[in-house]
């Protein structure tokens, strides 16, 4: 399941995972590889490198007490810790695949990712239902991203032009 989260009556400042990981717990279970990371401030060092590997539960004790707003990052979700950094870095800045179809993580073997998009929204790529549920369920107001890049795509001067006309 791919959701969108912006322009939400519940969201005061976006990018903001202290919530999130609060409200759906299995985020802690995971491992993330994390990558284009860029926020407000963060005291803990674990938080310093260009490529951060670390565990949900580690990530959510950060988040709660340095209470960080991430600008950009990409988040990527393993079962296991990673043992092999991808060639190609999971990027958000500037990547197009977000805006259309049904996205996939980007970090090969990755169960799904958390993105954050210049604190404006956060994306979840490929998260498993039960846990898309509870995001609905905090936010009611999230939207299904392929759903929003289907009307997009319908919408775009390219694929109106494409569309049968009634010659009458």
């Amino acid at each position: 399941m791919n959701l969108i989260l912006q322009n939400s009556a519940r969201v005061q400042y976006y990018t903001y995972l202290d919530t999130i990981f609060d409200a759906v717990a299995e985020f802690e279970s995971y491992w993330y590889l994390i990558s284009e990371l860029e926020y407000n401030q963060c005291e803990d060092p674990r938080l310093l490198s260009e490529l951060i590997i670390i565990s949900g539960a580690e990530l959510k004790t950060i988040v709660e007490k340095e209470h960080i707003q991430f600008i950009w990052g990409v988040l990527s979700a393993f079962t296991e810790k990673p043992t092999e950094v991808p060639d190609e870095l999971p990027f958000a800045d500037g990547n197009p695949e977000f805006w259309k179809g049904s996205p996939q993580p980007q970090a090969p073997g990755a169960k799904f990712e958390i993105v954050c998009f210049d604190s404006s929204l956060t994306l979840f790529i490929g998260v498993p239902e039960p846990m898309a549920e509870k995001l609905r369920r905090l936010y009611p107001d999230i939207l299904d991203l392929d759903a929003e890049n289907l009307k997009r795509a319908n919408n775009s001067p390219k694929s109106d032009a494409a569309k049968p006309r009634n010659l009458g």
